[in-house]
């Protein structure tokens, strides 16, 4: 019985050593192969009380052994674990039989968690590791990061500074809001390049204002491709960026596949002919646009022949503005032929465009068989009485039209009263608005003007009225009308001449030493300092100083009006 003691007594010693020497096996020059657990590696485990010695289940044993695993950190190999002999002289199937003695003889390698493909154990804690890095993942992390930017903020500062231009904190501020306005930003081209980007996967703004940026050509490109297939874009408008023909094709080019925008804006963009051609094949197909704004651009008798198809055809357009082009009369006389077989169109903007006698005369006919125009404005088209006359003669028969402006226009004596005449003849007749203004009108129209105000609801504009005399003696002429608007300027600019303070100015005004400048004392001041000043200057000066109207001045009120006048000067200079 002794030597069996004896003998287990050595057994656990040797056992012991074994573990000892397993430990002190480590070597510093390990493996960067990863690899699952098994029972040839080496591990780093929280010590437990030996199973061997344990009167447990194997269930118990294996809830131990996956505690242990749950808590283990890298698991690698070691060279010298191949077979080989380590530095304290025992190989690595001695380690295996070590934690067979910990665990039984049932242990098999299907008993242990297999770890992920990176090397990491299952546990969501981070620990130093010998394994390699994933240098691809690190170096590619921020560019994730921009391609998953849903604000857009991350696209556009690495676009900029890709491009070298300076981020515009406007445009951060207000990406995420439904109406976005960056209106003369001076963006230019690369501007438009910047925000283009992070706009393509923007899902918030339904409307674009870029009014007065000069994104050019260039920039209208980079726009176009954003919007090609965005769906939440409602409203464009690009007025005054100077795109010309080739900014417009791409717009054109844009909006063959784009049907979501029902609002264009390409006002004061040097469009041309080529540029009209282009948008006008475009209206043909496209069902979507509602709203057009072509103003201030460069469309002559060309555009106005497609421009005449498009009226015909598109049924779909509801505004048009075709203000100051250069129609001139033929392109008149061909847009008022679209209006008289159009269908759709509701507000029709035609001033500064060059009428005269032939085009007036078209525009009569289109009013007589149109039935859904509800908005003309010919002003500044040098129609004479003439075409004046031609117009009434359009109206007699119209019941539609609620607004006419013919503005500016030298329709003689006899067409104000025409256009008048006819619209009072006219029961059916829907005019609200009448605008004849800077136009001369006789006596007659005048009585009928004031005539019909008091039957309907309408409202007339217009000039003077001829053989009318004007009543001049209710003008008064106040010769110190702008020394009122500012008297402090001449106390400012004497004391800057003469070097002195407002405080010098004050006591030397001041005799008694009251702290007090009567009227007296003010005036006898002044002539005494040589100030170039009249009399009656002197009393407006005096009463805008004089604020409690106590017939004094104290040196608050000096200062006061100082302070005041300075921050007058400054906000006028801010709004130049």
């Amino acid at each position: 019985m002794t030597d069996v003691i004896k003998n287990s007594s050595e057994k656990d010693f040797e056992d012991e050593n074994d573990r000892r020497g397993s430990e002190m096996s480590l070597d510093s020059s390990t493996s960067s192969s990863k690899k699952r657990p098994s029972l040839r590696g080496s591990a780093k485990f929280k010590r437990i009380p030996s199973a061997a010695n344990s009167n447990s289940s194997m269930e118990d044993k294996m809830l131990a052994l996956n505690a242990l695993l749950s808590d283990s950190l890298l698991i690698t190999e070691f060279p010298e674990r191949n077979g080989q002999i380590s530095t304290n002289g025992k190989t690595d199937t001695d380690d295996d039989d070590t934690l067979k003695d910990e665990f039984g003889e049932d242990l098999s390698d299907d008993d242990f968690e297999e770890l992920p493909e990176d090397g990491r154990s299952s546990r969501d804690v981070d620990y130093d590791t010998d394994l390699d890095m994933d240098y691809d993942e690190w170096i590619n992390e921020a560019k994730r990061e921009i391609e998953n930017d849903k604000t857009g903020e991350k696209k556009y500062l690495h676009i900029c500074e890709e491009t070298g231009v300076i981020p515009a904190s406007h445009f951060l501020n207000h990406i995420q809001e439904k109406e976005f306005s960056m209106k003369y930003h001076g963006l230019g081209p690369n501007g438009a390049k910047a925000i283009a980007w992070p706009l393509k996967t923007n899902k918030i703004i339904e409307k674009i204002n870029l009014e007065g940026n000069w994104i050019e050509a260039e920039g209208s490109i980079y726009l176009a491709k954003m919007l090609k297939n965005n769906i939440y874009v409602t409203e464009l408008h690009l007025a005054e960026n100077k795109i010309g023909n080739e900014g417009a094709e791409a717009i054109s080019d844009m909006l063959q596949k784009n049907d979501m925008i029902y609002s264009l804006d390409l006002s004061g963009n040097d469009i041309e002919d080529y540029g009209a051609e282009k948008l006008c094949r475009m209206l043909l197909k496209n069902s979507s646009i509602k709203h057009l704004y072509l103003a201030n651009n460069k469309f002559e008798e060309r555009a106005a022949g497609w421009l005449r198809e498009v009226l015909i055809t598109n049924e779909t357009l509801e505004t048009v503005d075709l203000s100051w082009n250069h129609l001139r009369t033929r392109g008149a006389v061909g847009i008022a032929e679209g209006v008289q077989e159009n269908y759709g169109l509701r507000v029709l903007n035609l001033a500064m465009n060059g009428f005269a006698q032939d085009g007036s005369e078209a525009m009569g006919k289109a009013l007589k068989n149109n039935r859904t125009l509800l908005e003309l404005d010919l002003s500044h088209n040098r129609i004479p009485e003439a075409g004046a006359v031609a117009i009434s003669q359009g109206l007699q028969h119209n019941d539609t039209l609620k607004v006419l402006r013919m503005a500016s226009n030298p329709l003689g004596g006899d067409g104000p009263f025409q256009l008048l005449q006819v619209i009072s003849k006219n029961d059916m007749s829907e005019i609200r608005v009448l605008d004849l203004s800077d136009v001369l009108v006789t006596p007659a129209f005048k009585e009928l003007q004031e005539s019909l105000e008091k039957e309907r609801i309408l409202t007339v504009h217009f000039g003077n009225v001829v053989g009318e005399v004007f009543d001049f003696s209710s003008i008064r002429y106040d010769p110190f009308r702008d020394f009122r608007r500012d008297p402090m300027s001449l106390l400012i600019e004497y004391c800057k001449e003469a070097g002195y303070r407002l405080v010098d100015l004050f006591n030397d005004f001041d005799r008694d030493g009251n702290q007090f400048i009567s009227k007296e004392e003010f005036i006898m001041g002044i002539k005494k300092a040589g100030v170039k000043i009249s009399i009656r200057q002197l009393e407006i000066l005096m009463e805008s100083l004089d604020k409690n109207k106590d017939g004094s001045i104290d040196f608050r009120e000096l200062s006061n009006a100082r302070e005041n006048w300075f921050l007058e000067k400054r906000s006028i200079a801010i709004r130049k």
